[in-house]
């Protein structure tokens, strides 16, 4: 139930990323000797990570902050959705807001699974406004967005877009990427692999990581904040927490292995949810997610699905998860013709990502895909479907023979998001299973779980991330 629940959590918000058009920001560090030590170390430098270093920057705390990647930004380059906050100065100057918004309003719209930690909503909602505030006062322009949004139950008055072309998680990484480059009393070391945390007498002390040469650098500091994100790069992990979703891909542009979890772990933290991964049905690796509006046909594919071994297996859907995740490994192809070759999937074309022939044979040697039985396969269909009926699955739509020159590409379910992860409390502090805190280590954004229980509000991911590194950035620094 938790995965149908992902699935069409996915489904529902239609987001997409590849590493292609994401307008992620490099920033240049002198990486050749290193200062090791500060009063704040972050690890990561997503949403969680950048809001939280320059937080605390701004606060006067000498802040390090160590990033696995050459780049910053992370995963939230991925949303292009807005964002969900509450009692913001543009919300409190909008009629329909000022008519139907409060934060009651917000808490309800959070509260909406068993497994959600109310502590952790009424944090983001009493500073979800004041964060907007502080993106406002860096020069980001949001307007308030209403939605209807059925998964909700009810309109939506807290999702705030900012204004332009890019999406708004775009434009609040740009602006609060230019802060990094001009916060005083922050340091950013690119390419520093954190793999461990170094403890006294219980208390965290600091870190270890590897520099780009595979050199160990320890990093000191009083206090520590983990803003790793989620663990989608670990396909060991993902089908451990949850042996359905073993043969998932995934989406992810950043580096997500899951070491804030386990390094957290091996210090006794507490974690929740950990299976509660949303999932989204079609996803090129290495490339990112294919929407239904992108796919030949959308929701009833103008196309086939076949598996390893070429052989059709399922009625096509862009919902058929299960039967995709039941084919070896997770891997399966979608097979479709040149009329159906939109502007978008052309591109993909181009990138690389989607192989082309003038043959069924030529197409599947492409593929890496036995030429003889894709050709079996699809004179099959072919056949099968002269009469307008497709007896071998019972698919009703888009029967249209596959003819002609010929697309395909490998793809799979994608582990997308997730909500489950190290469990903190109000003041980000990391808990062990008895409550109490875990000394100087702190959490921010997917790395944490409990805010979202197993359900994902739309606006609320990408406000995880930035309310909380905010909230982490505010309690190191005191």
């Amino acid at each position: 139930m938790k995965k149908q629940l992902a699935v069409l959590l996915a489904l529902s918000c239609l987001v997409g990323c590849n590493t292609n058009t994401a307008s992620q920001q490099s920033i240049s560090v002198e990486e050749t000797s290193y200062e090791t030590s500060a009063d704040v170390i972050v690890v990561g430098a997503g949403a969680a990570g950048m809001t939280a270093a320059i937080t605390a920057a701004e606060n006067g705390t000498k802040v390090i902050l160590l990033e696995k990647s050459n780049i910053v930004g992370g995963n939230t380059y991925c949303a292009v959705n807005g964002i969900n906050a509450a009692d913001s100065k543009v919300q409190l100057e909008n009629a329909e807001y000022q008519a139907n918004g409060t934060k009651e309003g917000l808490k309800e719209l959070q509260m909406n699974n068993a497994d959600v930690k109310e502590e952790l909503v009424d944090a983001f909602v009493n500073h979800s406004g004041e964060l907007i505030d502080w993106l406002s006062d860096m020069g980001v322009q949001f307007k308030v967005d209403v939605q209807n949004d059925q998964r909700n139950q009810s309109t939506n008055y807290y999702m705030l877009q900012a204004e332009g072309d890019e999406p708004t998680a775009v434009t609040m990484l740009a602006t609060v990427s230019k802060q990094l480059e001009k916060t005083d009393g922050l340091t950013l070391y690119k390419n520093m692999d954190v793999y461990d945390l170094l403890t006294d007498d219980g208390n965290v002390n600091g870190v270890v990581a590897k520099d780009k040469d595979g050199s160990d650098v320890e990093f000191h500091a009083s206090k520590v904040v983990l803003a790793t994100g989620g663990f989608g790069q670990n396909h060991e992990l993902v089908g451990k927490v949850n042996p359905g979703l073993a043969n998932t891909i995934t989406d992810e542009i950043a580096p997500t292995t899951g070491e804030g979890l386990l390094m957290a772990q091996k210090l006794g933290a507490a974690t929740v949810n950990l299976d509660a991964i949303q999932t989204f049905p079609h996803v090129i690796a290495g490339y990112g997610l294919i929407t239904p509006m992108n796919l030949p046909g959308g929701f009833v594919p103008d196309a086939i699905f076949v598996n390893s071994s070429a052989k059709r297996f399922t009625a096509e859907t862009f919902m058929a998860v299960d039967d995709v995740l039941a084919q070896k490994d997770g891997v399966v192809y979608c097979i479709f013709t040149r009329k159906n070759l939109n502007d978008k999937l052309n591109s993909i074309v181009q990138a690389g990502f989607i192989k082309e022939g003038d043959t069924v044979e030529e197409l599947a040697e492409n593929l890496g895909l036995d030429k003889d039985a894709l050709k079996e396969t699809v004179d099959a269909f072919n056949q099968d479907i002269a009469d307008g009926k497709d007896d071998e699955f019972g698919r009703e739509e888009n029967l249209n023979s596959i003819e002609g020159k010929l697309y395909g590409y490998r793809f799979g379910v994608g582990a997308h998001y997730f909500m489950g992860g190290i469990l903190i409390n109000a003041n980000t502090e990391v808990l062990k299973e008895d409550g109490t805190v875990i000394n100087g280590l702190y959490a921010a954004g997917e790395v944490t779980g409990g805010f979202h229980g197993i359900f994902r509000v739309d606006g609320s991911g990408v406000g995880d991330s930035f309310v909380f590194g905010r909230i982490s950035g505010q309690e190191v620094s005191k």
